[in-house]
C-alpha cells in the first residue's frame, strides 16, 4: 500500500510527514463536505483537525468549521492557529464569542457548505444534541456531495459495545436529518493506547457494521506508533494521527507542531 505523504507548508519545521497509508481509493472518492460526529471523548475533534491538515498538506483548499456547541474543551477552535498556519481556513465565531456558553454559528458555515469550491469539514458537538446543528444545513447538501463519519472510541462507555454505538449512530442521524454514512475508528486510550486497543476498535467496527450495514472509512492511528502496529496490512485506510489538542499541562511540547 501507498504512504501519502504531505509537507507541512508552512511553520518552524517545514517537514514532511505521513498522513495516509492505504488510502488512495478514498481520496479519489472523498466528498466534498465531510461531517465529523461522535460521542464525548472520542477524540472526534483531533480526527477532524487531522483530517484538514492531510488534505491541505496535499495542495486542497480546505475549510474546517468549528460546530461543536457541547464541549467547552478540546474543540478545533483552541488550535485556529496552528490550522490557519499550515493552509486551513478556519470557521469559528467572532473573538469575543470564541468561548461563549451558547451556541454560535458564524454565517459563512452555511456559505462554505453551499458553495463548489474546496473541501469543507464539519466538526460537530458529541451527542444528539450538538448533532441538531446539522439540522440547518440538511437542505443544503445533496446525498452525494457529504458524508456523515461517526468516530468510534470503544473505550468510551457510550460506544463501548455494538449495540450501544449503533444506537447512537442511529439518534445522531435522527435528530441531525444527516444519516450516518460510514465511521472512523478511533480506538485509543491517549498514552496508554495499544496495538490491541486499535485491534479492538476495528473489532467492534465491524460489529456495527454487521447489524447496521454501516461500514469503516478509515482508521486512525498516531504517529508514533506506526512502529508497532501494521497500518498496511490492517485492511483499512489509515489516517496518520499527531496529537494537537493537549491538556493544559501538555501545552507547549513537541506534539503541538
Amino acid at each position: 500500500m501507498t504512504r501519502i505523504t504531505g509537507v507541512i507548508a508552512s511553520g518552524e519545521t517545514g517537514r514532511a510527514r505521513i498522513f495516509w497509508i492505504g488510502a488512495e481509493r478514498l481520496l479519489a472518492q472523498l466528498s466534498r463536505v465531510t461531517v465529523f460526529c461522535g460521542g464525548y471523548g472520542s477524540g472526534k475533534t483531533e480526527v477532524a483537525v487531522n483530517f484538514a491538515l492531510a488534505l491541505a498538506a496535499v495542495g486542497h483548499r480546505v475549510r474546517l468549521a468549528d460546530l461543536d456547541i457541547v464541549n467547552l474543551y478540546f474543540r478545533s477552535r483552541e488550535v485556529r492557529d496552528v490550522l490557519r498556519a499550515h493552509g486551513v481556513e478556519v470557521l469559528v465565531p467572532a473573538e469575543p464569542l470564541l468561548r461563549a456558553d451558547t451556541p454560535v454559528v458564524p454565517p459563512e458555515v452555511k456559505g462554505a457548505v453551499e458553495e463548489s469550491g474546496g473541501f469543507v469539514v464539519l466538526d460537530v458537538g458529541g451527542d444528539p444534541v450538538g448533532a441538531r446543528i446539522l439540522a440547518g444545513m440538511a437542505t443544503s447538501v445533496t446525498e452525494t456531495d457529504y458524508s456523515n463519519l461517526f468516530v468510534v472510541n470503544s473505550r468510551r462507555p457510550f460506544t463501548d459495545t455494538a449495540e450501544k454505538t449503533t444506537r447512537l449512530i442511529a439518534e445522531i442521524g435522527r435528530v441531525s436529518g444527516v444519516p450516518v454514512t460510514a465511521t472512523v475508528v478511533n480506538s485509543h486510550l491517549i498514552d496508554e493506547t495499544t496495538t490491541a486497543t486499535i485491534q479492538e476498535g476495528i473489532e467492534l467496527a465491524r460489529a456495527v457494521e454487521q447489524g447496521s450495514g454501516i461500514g469503516i472509512s478509515f482508521v486512525t492511528v498516531e504517529e508514533r506508533m506506526l512502529g508497532s502496529f501494521d497500518a498496511a496490512g490492517c485492511g483499512y485506510p489509515v489516517l496518520v494521527l499527531s496529537r494537537l489538542l493537549l491538556k493544559p499541562w501538555e501545552e507547549g511540547g513537541a506534539n503541538r507542531k
